[in-house]
Order: C-alpha cells, then structure tokens, then sequence
C-alpha cells in the first residue's frame, strides 16, 4: 500500500490524556486492525479519528511508537502541539539511555572519564569536610560511576560506605547545579547514618529532616517548604501515602531521589512500595538505589529496582522477557545491565579480618537433665519412623528449634516464642518437667554464667559489648542478670517489640496512637555508641540486621546462641565489622556451645553447619560478582536444611 494511498495522518494529545489520531481517509484493515488491537483505540463512528487511551504507556511513548509504526508503511504524520512535544521528549529520552549505557559500558572497560581531581574540586566548592570524611578508593570510583552514568545503582557489599559515596555524589550535582533537593528512602534504621554522615561530611551544607508527622497535612509541610539543599528521610510507607504531595514537589523542585536498601521493594509483581517508588522515581532529576543484598532471593528481584533508574522500562524490556532472561539467561542479562551499576567487595576495603573465638560451656545440672529429656525425646520419635522420609517429616515437626532453646536456656521451653512461632512445650506430668516450669528459680543457664564472665572481662577493659541471641526472652531475662551484676553499667536491649522510631506511620495512617514508655530502638542504640565507658547491648539479629553500624565504638561480639540462619549470623557480625576499623582492630566473635557431659549437643552441629556454609554465604553476599542470594526466610533457615536435618537425625541416633 502506498503513501499516497495511505494519506495523511494527524496525533493531538486530547484534555483527557488520550490521543486523538485524525485521518482523512478510511484506514485500510491492517491498520484498523493494529488500532483496536494493539493500542486499544476506539474509532468514529465516520472513521475519521481514533481515540487511543493511555494504558501501559506514557504520552510520549505512545506517540513514538505510533509514530514509528506508521512512518514505517509509508504514512504521512503529523504530531500536533503536545503530541509533537512529548515524541522530542521521549526520543531525548532513549538517545539519553544509550548515551549512558555506552558511556558505562566504557567504565567498566577502561575506566573512568570523569577525573578524580575534578570530582574533588567540586566538593571542596560545596563544603565537603575531607579531614573529618576523606574517602576510600572504591568510593571515589562508585562517585565516578555515579556520575558517568547518572542513574546508578550502588550495589557495593554491606558495610562498605554506600552513604558517604552517595552523599559525595550529592555533594557533586549540587556543584554543577543539576539538582536542587534530596529525596532519600528508606528503613527508619538508615536515618541515623544519613544525618550522621551528613553532619560530619557536609557540615551545614544540607538540612537533613525526617518526614514524620502524625498526620499527612503535618507531612505536607515540609513538601511545601522544600528548599534548595534540603535532604528529606521518608520511609516507604510514607512515600506511598504521600506520593501526590511527592510529584508536585518534584514539579517545583530538582529532585536527586536516593531509595536505600532498595531490595525492599523487590516485588516483581503489584506491591505499593514498588508502584510508589517507580511512579516517583519518573519525576526525579537523578536516581540512585542503595543496597547490598540487591537480590536476596532471585534475579527478580532486581526488576522493580532497575526500573526505578529507568522507569520506563528501557533497561530491564517487557516483564515476561525479563522474567524469561532471569530464568535462562542470568549471565547475559547482568551483562547487559552492568553498565549501570558498580559492585565493591568486601576485601577492597582493607579492614582486618574477624576472630571466632569458640568456648566450650559445661552445662549445669538440672539443664544437662533437660537437655537429655529433650534429645531423648526427638530420638524416641525417630526410632519410631519407618523410612527416612518419615524421620525428616518427624523432625521437621518436632521443631529442632526446641534442641536450640534447651541448650541456650531451658526456660524458652516454658514460653511462648512469638517470632518463631513455638508454643510453650506441653508437660507430661513427670518430676522433671515439673522442675522445668520452675527453672528460672532453680539454676542459671551454662552459657549466662559464661557469657557474664566475659562481660566482667570486657567491662575491665573499659570496652563495650554487643551480645546476640536469636530468643527474644533470652534478651529479657539476660539483661536482667546483667543490670544485677554489673551495677552502674548501661545495659541496653534491642528487638522487635522495641518501636524503631517515635512514630510508626502505619499506626498513624489506620487512625491508632502508639504507646510510647521507653526509648526507641534507635535512641538505644545511640546511648550505648555514646560515651567512652563500657557499656552493653544485647540484642537479636533480625532487629538489627540493616543499616545498624556498632563498630565505631564496638569490636566485642558474644553469641548466647545461634540457629542454622548463616545469612542471619554474618549480617550480625557485620554490624562490628565494617568500612573504618582501624587496621590494627581486633574483632572478635566470641560463640558460646553447649556441651553434656564432656559431650557435644546441637550446638557444635549448628557451628559445623555454619561452617561450611561461610565461605559460600560469603562469597555471595560479600564477593564482587552480583549472584542472588537465595536466602530463605528466617523462620525456615533456623530450623536447617536437608543436609542439616540428616546430620541432626545421625547424631540423635547416635550414629
């Protein structure tokens, strides 16, 4: 069919964000047909024009493809006012993207364009403090790339100092004046590093606020009052409830949009987080995500993230070939996408290695008692099994958790165990049980009594101390010996229930008032960094797994207990060894064992399990090449995999 046959064809962008095709022919049936079809149009009922609504595109992707289409068989189009605007935008738009891809492309390749010494002219320009806050190497190189490419994504290992690189980027663009505010998301964990960052490296050059506010009307005070420099903290769910209040900032305002521990918003599919962040993220200036673990599960895990630095999809294609690509091409697709990001390994950071310190705790009578009821019992069902499958079904049900609890603190097995879901355990009636119910009165556990005489050991020392334990209760009744026996020294607790911040903005936004009786999580942790006297925090690794930095007052770690969670044990010692130890730092990991009568119990299993799960564990969450992860849930990696639950089947049986 010929041009002249096809006529002339006009686009306008209609009041209600449709497009609105004009033509002065009757279409020929492939076209109608692409049309209906394809772009979802509706034709007059005269077949002069076409109403084509914006679905999976925006205005100007629309256009463009339209126009692409029917430039291609030989149309002549004509983009009217708008339409003609949004079609120069959006080929802006794609001729920018593969600028930068080429251009990170090149950086990896060669090496950077962008000169360190041109960098740095730029930040002295803008205030930056280099004697309180030099940067490292590997930060100079993620400032780089960040601004070679523009939209970066910073997927350097934990602990590496992702905040100060991003806020050194900052720093640059405010320089060059590309930018005018900071919108940073994220955990309310990653506050405190960001304002602490701030104020060391940047001093009085940024207001840093947190959007917090018990209502929205409260929070739309500081979108109004927006000024140049400003750095605004909001969490996710406070980006989602005010994502109108968000856009129209970034219409007034140049908007450098960080979202920290970005594999939050991981969903591949729906999620609020996710749509609020991509939403937001088209409106910003720059666009950096922050994470170490970017794919704690899977190489989907990425698509959400990618597209927040290119929301339009030019990075990642359609869904279902990213999907595709994920599932059969992993290699070839972060090859592709590699441009954009840059990934710093834990061993470019020059701090010194960890010490693992294993002691070898007898345990006392009575626990010893009811250690050995407990095994006995495991391996009385055992015994009873048919088939090996039949042995693992068991296990599973028998909760080997239960094996941990005795061998920490037999009372865990009079309590309920909210987070991972243990109900009290059932009496038969039998004497020992009965000494079980009274066991907090009766006898302290093996590993207390260790764990406070390391403690006495610290506090001679005039150091602090972070003890973990995967047990809640344990938290309560061990810091409660701790306050006893060590008068005047601050003892501080960590977990769950702990609010993380004065407000909660989901309470706030469901119309509830939260009670506040105690310090937040974050004002504990801040009271037991202040100051130079020894001091201890006791704590579980899930409340303080991101964004929690200890080691700039705290090397010292003592393990109650642990669980078969290898990711969950080395993101707790990641909190003491990070980016700005001191070469001659001593870290040491101080892991506490059950033993029976001279005799191992679970817990050399679970210090055998997590052994050999180290080098790998690490190798993917703190090595240079970007692999997912595939970390369970907390809840099934506790309880051990199947390797782990058929060396504990062995051991109960005695073999």
């Amino acid at each position: 069919m010929s041009a002249a046959e096809n006529g002339r064809i006009a686009v306008q962008i209609g009041e209600d964000r449709t497009l609105i095709v004009r033509t002065d022919h009757q279409l020929s049936p492939r076209h109608r047909l692409y049309f209906r079809t394809v772009l979802g149009g509706l034709e007059s009922e005269d077949g002069t024009f076409w109403t084509v609504p914006l679905r999976q595109f925006t205005a100007g992707e629309l256009v463009a493809r339209l126009h692409s289409q029917l430039v291609r068989d030989g149309i002549t189009v004509v983009l009217e006012g708008e339409a003609e605007r949004q079609a120069a935008a959006e080929l802006e738009r794609r001729r920018s993207f593969e600028r930068v891809m080429t251009a990170g492309r090149d950086y990896h390749q060669v090496g950077p364009t962008v000169v360190q010494e041109e960098i740095r002219g730029k930040l002295e320009l803008i205030g930056w403090d280099f004697e309180a806050r030099d940067l490292m190497q590997h930060q100079w190189a993620g400032v780089a790339h960040a601004m070679t490419v523009m939209h970066a994504a910073n997927f350097s290992v934990p602990g590496a100092g992702k905040t100060a690189t991003t806020l050194a980027v900052i720093a640059a663009h405010l320089a060059s004046e590309t930018i005018d505010t900071i919108v940073v998301v994220g955990p309310l964990a990653s506050f405190t590093p960001w304002e602490k960052e701030a104020q060391i490296a940047l001093p009085g050059v940024l207001d840093v606020k947190r959007v917090r506010g018990v209502n929205s009307r409260a929070r739309q005070t500081f979108y109004r009052d927006a000024a140049p420099r400003d750095l605004l903290l909001l969490t996710y769910p406070t980006v989602v409830a005010d994502l109108a209040e968000l856009l129209r900032l970034a219409e007034r305002r140049n908007i450098l949009l960080v979202i920290d521990e970005s594999h939050r918003i991981k969903r591949f599919r729906g999620g609020q987080w996710a749509t609020a962040m991509v939403e937001l993220a088209r409106a910003a200036t720059i666009r950096i995500i922050l994470s170490g673990t970017p794919m704690p599960q899977s190489a989907l895990d990425l698509w959400t993230q990618l597209n927040v630095l290119w929301p339009h999809e030019e990075l990642t294609g359609s869904r279902s070939s990213f999907r595709l690509r994920a599932d059969t091409q992993f290699d070839a697709l972060i090859d592709d996408v590699r441009p954009v990001f840059l990934r710093t390994p834990k061993s470019a950071l020059g701090i010194p290695d960890f010490r693992i310190i294993p002691h070898e705790v007898a345990a006392p009578p009575l626990q010893a008692e009811i250690v050995d009821l407990i095994q006995g019992q495991f391996r009385r069902q055992l015994e009873d099994a048919d088939t090996w499958a039949d042995r693992i079904a068991i296990l599973r049900r028998a909760r080997p958790l239960r094996l941990l609890q005795a061998a920490s603190n037999p009372d865990l097995l009079n309590l309920q165990d909210g987070f991972f879901h243990l109900p009290p355990l059932q009496s038969d009636g039998g004497t020992l049980m009965q000494r079980l119910a009274d066991y907090r009165q009766l006898e302290v556990p093996g590993k207390f009594t260790a764990a406070l005489d390391l403690l006495l050991d610290q506090i001679d020392r005039g150091e602090k101390t972070v003890v973990w334990t995967s047990f809640v209760k344990n938290i309560d009744q061990f810091a409660d010996l701790c306050r006893r026996r060590f008068e005047g020294v601050g003892v501080f607790t960590v977990d769950g229930r702990v609010p993380a911040s004065d407000i909660d903005i989901d309470t706030i936004e469901s119309g509830g008032e939260e009670e506040q009786s105690d310090a937040t999580r974050e004002q504990r942790i801040r009271a037991f960094l202040d100051g130079a006297e020894p001091k201890i925090l006791i704590a579980n690794p899930a409340a303080c797994g991101e964004s929690v930095s200890l080691h700039s007052a705290c090397t010292t770690a003592i393990y109650l207990d642990r669980t078969y969670d290898c990711a969950r044990f080395l993101q707790s010692v990641d909190r003491i060894h990070r980016l700005g130890l001191p070469p001659d730092a001593d870290v040491r990991v101080h892991i506490l064992q059950t033993t029976l009568d001279g005799s191992p119990t679970v817990d050399q299993l679970v210090d055998i399990s997590l052994s050999g799960k180290q080098a790998a564990m690490q190798q993917l969450l703190e090595g240079g090449e970007l692999r997912p992860a595939h970390i369970p849930s907390e809840l099934v990696a506790a309880g051990g995999d199947a390797q782990d639950l058929t060396n504990l089947i062995n051991f109960l049986l005695g073999r």
